[in-house]
């Protein structure tokens, strides 16, 4: 270690730093001189704090610690900089390793040992962040303001509204007519200790948010207040930013609400202020769920993600992870899907020991697993791992309000959908008390959503007193959905819609109840949003049947057992066919058929389940075809089916099935998509609109009557339907029939596009896993030319396998490897064996 320090100039060190702290700890014994012991402690710093910039956190905390262990208690006043920066930077390892209880030692020593307020606000911070991640709100609020008192800033732990209102204001006074984007020409913050307060004021925001909203408010605006009296820094994004989140739920502002969340992020891309960029994202997440596409705000989440982790930001990491999830069912994913996303953020949390984000995935996971149909009815989240009972009588303990009344919302929105009105009304009054929590989040639009529809539901049979209760609630909670309607209709304007219909029909206003089911149903249907088409058609049903409306009425309720099964809902749509048997298609009339599907009065809900899961089971490519293309044909009732993919945008036929002595013969083929193959014009309508095409008799005139190949073949019935996985076309699965007409049922079809929602995800999945094992298979066939000398190995010092000419160059035979006495780790420079 002397030797290569002493050859090594400045840069050279600053290359080789792993390399010289890895020698100096094997010969740490032979230390004894002080300021060697110093020199060498220094190196170890940085060495660390490389670390932990690499979020290699374990190696980071064993550098940290072998510089501590150089110094002693003299060294705190002889190098109290190396010493606190040491310390400081254990603790936080500790911290993002889960250790907390070194972490809290380590933070208590550092309290009494911090020599400025700016030191102290830097331990405070981490103390902050250790009692936000152990669920401890109001400790962490109390530490924080503990520490804004060093600084002569005195905030109440509960502020009132008036003193809210006097800090907003003061906003647009310091904007003095300055537009918000000209806020980025601010000149940067240059007195130490405020740049301290506002670094303690960012991490104060999110506990401040879970005891206090009147609180968060107030620190937000402070934030922005301060930064356009004394300049920028990190913290005055992360001020802009959440201003952004609560100007439009709170103050009805949501451009203004956007634009400074906007700003926020300029201000990070700007000046670089890489720490806050996950927590400037995470927010501008919340801003968009308003003003957005849905899918603008989960991009923005996923970013939350990514980015805590590279920072360290554990509790920003599980954010974006939590609200991805909540994302994907406000946008109405197929539940599957959303499952599985789910279950990587539960692991996630739980490896980061973050209480509160493990029990809201749980709650997220226990209403999709109720869609889904595997809880023990529909009728509850509790299944062989989940007691809901149980879970209810621990929701005080230790556990955060915000959590608690997302469980409520979740289990609300649950409950209506399962028809148990009076215990979504109970789910409702359970929230309510804590919606405080969650203003500026989505998860407010189920509340008011499904608590207005559940008080339309229970209306017609409540008592007097409870009528002119709910009447107020209802325009409340109408006026709400207005607000944020009419600010961004996409995505709330089905559920304003469907509010208003209920309404209507409870005044007696059959016609505009009429006009506004049908406004909802289009306005979901056109948005994307099929389960909350299904559910308009499912409340518009009832009003029909209650007004002997019944043809009107079964229609209504079969488009909602589409919906609800193209959403994956199985538990639901199993719900809807046993209260309403008379949904399921009727057996189709005898023909001359010889196709092997099962009888339509035969596919219920476990056999699609069954089909979709063959399809997702499915990931060597051409296996996945066949399996897709055979369920494809069984239960459609076609002859002959083609799988057509798009790779460069040009249709190909990859694949052929057709029937036969009572089986299906799946080849598969690599052609162009030809008029001889298959109708070229209901292909291209397919592939331009990416809507399904069906024609219960193609002979009869239609749109694409003089299509070459319908005229030629002669085909009865014809289904052409889209395979797209987010947006984008995967491929197109054509379907025909050539004996029989009206064949395509909508029983039928509603498998099908239930089917091609998972084709599309898998056959992608499929591509890339074979692009993989192409590529292996080239790394394969370089191996073993021993053209060059080639090496896998593991983090651990193990070598997997080295090929014939890597043996050579270094020197080894074969039987070394074998026996496991070679490893990378004493053939490789120390600072090549970073983890990163």
């Amino acid at each position: 270690g002397r030797a290569l320090l002493a050859s090594m100039t400045a840069d050279e060190l600053a290359e080789h730093l792993f390399d010289v702290a890895n020698q100096f700890s094997r010969g740490s014994a032979r230390l004894v001189d002080r300021e060697e012991k110093a020199q060498v402690a220094a190196i170890d710093l940085r060495v660390g704090r490389k670390a932990k910039a690499s979020a290699a956190y374990a190696s980071a905390c064993a550098y940290l610690a072998a510089g501590t262990a150089l110094l002693d208690e003299r060294d705190w006043s002889s190098q109290y900089e190396l010493m606190f920066s040491l310390w400081l930077e254990r603790a936080k390892c500790e911290f993002l390793t889960g250790n907390f209880e070194k972490a809290e030692q380590l933070i208590l020593e550092l309290l009494q040992r911090a020599a400025s307020k700016v030191d102290q606000a830097a331990v405070y911070q981490v103390k902050v962040l250790l009692h936000t991640v152990k669920s401890e709100s109001a400790q962490a609020v109390a530490t924080a303001l503990t520490c804004l008192r060093l600084f002569g800033t005195d905030i109440p732990a509960h502020p009132t509204w008036e003193q809210v209102q006097a800090e907003y204001e003061t906003v647009w006074q310091n904007l003095n007519g300055r537009h918000i984007e000209g806020l980025i020409d601010l000149p940067l913050m240059t007195d130490p200790e405020l740049q301290a307060a506002m670094q303690v004021l960012s991490v104060l925001q999110d506990p401040a948010n879970r005891t206090d909203f009147h609180l968060f408010c107030l620190l937000v605006c402070r934030m922005v207040n301060v930064s356009t009296q004394h300049g920028l820094c990190g913290a005055s994004a992360h001020g802009c930013a959440y201003l952004g989140t609560i100007l439009g739920p709170v103050f009805h502002r949501y451009s203004e609400g956007y634009r400074f969340g906007k700003l926020a992020c300029d201000l990070v891309d700007k000046h670089g202020f890489i720490a806050h960029r996950a927590k400037v994202h995470y927010a501008m997440g919340q801003v968009a769920f308003w003003t957005q596409p849905i899918a603008s705000a989960i991009d923005f989440m996923r970013v939350t993600f990514r980015t805590a982790i590279e920072t360290g930001d554990l509790t920003f990491a599980c954010y974006g992870m939590f609200q991805s999830v909540t994302g994907l069912l406000l946008r109405n994913d197929p539940l599957d899907a959303v499952w599985r996303e789910s279950e990587m953020a539960l692991d996630f949390a739980r490896e980061a020991k973050y209480g509160d984000a493990v029990d809201i995935m749980w709650s997220q996971q226990r209403f999709i697993a109720t869609m889904l149909g595997r809880t023990a009815t529909f009728s509850t989240f509790s299944d062989a791992l989940f007691d809901g009972a149980a879970f209810e009588a621990q929701l005080t303990a230790d556990r955060t309000a915000l959590m608690i009344c997302w469980y409520w919302i979740i289990k609300l929105k649950a409950r209506f959908l399962s028809g148990d009105y009076a215990e979504a009304l109970a789910a409702a009054d359970m929230a309510k008390a804590l919606l405080w929590t969650s203003t500026g989040r989505i998860q407010l639009l189920d509340y008011f959503y499904y608590t207005a529809l559940t008080v339309a539901a229970l209306y017609e049979n409540a008592t007097a007193d409870e009528q002119n209760r709910w009447r107020e609630l209802l325009t409340a909670h109408l006026e709400q959905l207005r607000e944020w309607a009419e600010n961004y209709p996409p995505t709330f304007g089905d559920k304003h819609a469907l509010v208003l219909a209920e309404i209507a029909r409870l005044e007696g206003r059959d016609a505009d109840a009429m006009r506004q089911y049908e406004q909802a149903i289009r306005s979901a249907s056109e948005n994307g949003f099929v389960q909350n088409e299904g559910l308009a058609h499912e409340v518009a049903a009832r009003f029909y049947a209650a007004r002997g409306v019944k043809t009107i009425a079964h229609a209504c309720l079969r488009e909602a057992r589409r919906c609800y099964l193209r959403w994956g809902a199985f538990g639901k749509v199993r719900q809807l066919e046993q209260l309403h048997p008379q949904i399921r298609d009727a057996p189709a009339a005898a023909s001359p058929t010889t196709t092997i599907g099962a009888p339509v009065e035969r596919l219920d809900v476990g056999t699609v389940l069954k089909a979709a899961q063959a399809v997702s089971g499915e990931i060597v490519l051409g296996e996945l075809i066949k399996t897709l293309l055979r369920i494809a044909i069984e239960h459609a009732g076609a002859e002959r089916g083609l799988l057509v993919l798009l790779p460069d945008d040009a249709p190909r036929i990859v694949a052929e099935a057709t029937t036969g002595s009572g089986q299906v013969k799946v080849t598969l083929r690599e052609t162009a998509a030809s008029p001889a193959e298959l109708p070229e014009s209901v292909l291209h309508y397919v592939i331009r609109t990416r809507e399904s095409v069906i024609l219960d008799d193609a002979l009869v005139q239609n749109v694409f009557s003089a299509d070459e190949y319908i005229c030629q073949k002669r085909p009865r019935s014809v289904l052409c339907v889209p395979l797209v996985k987010q947006a984008k076309l995967i491929g197109v699965l054509y379907l025909e029939n050539n004996l029989a007409s009206h064949v395509f049922t909508p029983t039928r079809i509603s498998v099908l596009e239930l089917l091609a929602s998972q084709a599309a995800i898998s056959l992608e999945n499929a591509r890339l896993y074979n692009d993989l094992r192409e590529r292996e298979a080239r790394i394969r066939r370089l191996v073993d030319s021993n053209i060059v000398g080639i090496i896998i190995w593991d983090f651990q010092g193990g070598i997997i396998e080295a090929n014939q000419a890597f043996l050579d160059i270094v020197g080894y035979a074969r039987e070394d490897l074998v026996s496991g006495q070679l490893r990378w780790t004493e053939l490789t420079p120390a600072e090549w064996r970073a983890p990163d």
